[in-house]
This record gives C-alpha cells, sequence and structure tokens, in this order.
C-alpha cells in the first residue's frame, strides 16, 4: 500500500483546521463551512485530503480521519459504532451488539445492529466494508440508553434492560428465539439483572406479545420468579401471538396465547 503523502503548510493548517471542527466525520458542508470555501473547492481539497491517505471515505461526500499513527494508506480499522452513530443519528446500537457489549454473549457477529428514527429505505447496508443492519424505532421508543465512547465519540447503545426487552420485541435482532433464551439467561445471572426495571421497559413498548414471550420463557427458566410471571400473564392481549415469528408454531399454549415451535422447551435450561 502507499504510504501517507506529505502535507505542505497551508493544506496542512487546513487540514487541522477542518479536524479541530470535526466530530468524527468529516462531510462537504463542514469543510467548506470551517475554510469558507464554496462546496465545490470543499470538494476537492477532501478529495486531495483522501488521496494522500489522510482521510478516509467511507460514503460519498462523508470521510474519516486516517489514525495519525498509520503508516498506509488504509488508516486502520473503523469501529462501525463510530460509523453508525455518525450516518444514521439520532440512534443506538442495540440487539445482539449490544449483548455482546453488555457481555451475555461471546460469539462474534459480523453486522451491527443499529436502531433509528430515521425513515431509510434500505435495511442492511454496507459502508467501508462494514455490514450494519438497521432497524426503525419511533422516538417514544428510543430510550433505557446509556453513553459510551468510541475514539473520543460519544455512541448510544441500549442498557441491559432495554437490550433484551428490544430483543423479545423483535427476535430477528437477537438472531431468533434460541438465541435470545441464551442472552436472557446470561442477563439473569449478571449484576445488571433487574425485573422490575424489565418489566416497566416492556409496558413502554406497546406490544403486548413482549409480555406473552418474556413470561413464557421466564416460566421456563425460572419458574421460582413467580411474582414477575404473574406481572407478564397481567399484561396479556387478546388473540393468540407467535413466539418467534420467523418459525412458526404450531402448538399453542393457552395460558400464555402463544404459539410454540415444537421441541423447543427441552432446548431450554
Amino acid at each position: 500500500m502507499d504510504r501517507l503523502a506529505g502535507l505542505g503548510k497551508l493544506s496542512r493548517k487546513r487540514l487541522s483546521d477542518v479536524l479541530r471542527n470535526s466530530k468524527g466525520c468529516i462531510s462537504v458542508s463542514l469543510v467548506a463551512e470551517t475554510l469558507n470555501v464554496s462546496r465545490e473547492q470543499a470538494r476537492l481539497y477532501l478529495s486531495s485530503w483522501a488521496k494522500n491517505g489522510w482521510l478516509r471515505r467511507v460514503r460519498r461526500g462523508l470521510y474519516f480521519p486516517v489514525d495519525i499513527a498509520a503508516e498506509t494508506t488504509d488508516g486502520g480499522v473503523l469501529d462501525p459504532w463510530v460509523i453508525a452513530s455518525q450516518i444514521f443519528s439520532p440512534c443506538y446500537i442495540g440487539g445482539w451488539s449490544a449483548a455482546k457489549h453488555w457481555d451475555f454473549t461471546e460469539q462474534i457477529f459480523e453486522s451491527t445492529i443499529v436502531f433509528t428514527s430515521r425513515r431509510l429505505n434500505q435495511k442492511e447496508q454496507s459502508i467501508a466494508g462494514l455490514t450494519f443492519l438497521i432497524k426503525k424505532s419511533a422516538s417514544d421508543k428510543m430510550f433505557g440508553l446509556k453513553s459510551v465512547w468510541k475514539d473520543q465519540i460519544k455512541v448510544q447503545v441500549s442498557d441491559p434492560h432495554k437490550t433484551i426487552i428490544d430483543m423479545f420485541d423483535d427476535l430477528s435482532i437477537g438472531g431468533g428465539i434460541r438465541s435470545v433464551v441464551d442472552f436472557f439467561q446470561k442477563y439473569l445471572s449478571s449484576s445488571e439483572c433487574d425485573l422490575n426495571i424489565l418489566i416497566q421497559y416492556a409496558e413502554k413498548m406497546n406490544n403486548k406479545a413482549i409480555f406473552k414471550r418474556l413470561g413464557f420463557v421466564l416460566s421456563k427458566i425460572k419458574p421460582d420468579e413467580m411474582h414477575w410471571i404473574a406481572q407478564c400473564l397481567s399484561h396479556l392481549s387478546q388473540g393468540n401471538s407467535q413466539l418467534d415469528p420467523a418459525s412458526k408454531g404450531k402448538r399453542l399454549i393457552k395460558k400464555w396465547r402463544l404459539w410454540v415451535p415444537e421441541g423447543l422447551e427441552e432446548g431450554f435450561r
């Protein structure tokens, strides 16, 4: 790979001014505003800096600075959480990505789950070699978040309780019911576990199927938690729901008004 090219004094000052004003990502608008130049001139500066290896283009009109210690133009590995926070904001990291962060799994995932209140046509996006799975979230469901710092950028991630509730709301972001049960078991045995908060979060989601799934699974893996199981039962809606819509159940558990796949319960520990 090509080594990073040197910058002239004036070009270095321009880039330094832009980096000082940036919050992770660098856009045409930021360069134009910082340097008081036209958008066309800003594009030329960005193109030159990227060509010489000082910036890395992640998509049209959007760049990230290369690690100052990098010796080649690939600039090292970009953090997908930082990319997501800059491109999909307002957003937060959730699903299996958050579960990994909270040590509910040791599994490595190739894609990053991002919840955003923005309306995006593509639910799966590849940016700078990174894969993002996008889930639309109503603004009133973007609660239960924690701030973490990545490369000096503040990123929002669902807290341990919201991570679990989001997955019982949409099991696909946890990889299906079996994976979600595994994450839930890790949550229950962790210092983060608080079933009172979990129920409060479920109430705010306005999806009664969460209580059916949560209560059913809790009754199988923690049957002694009778108070919280009763809380779930008290929130059931009329009608029957699928435990996992991606794996249609043929056996109806009338108590929970839930269709459950055959043989699934034998896998609960």
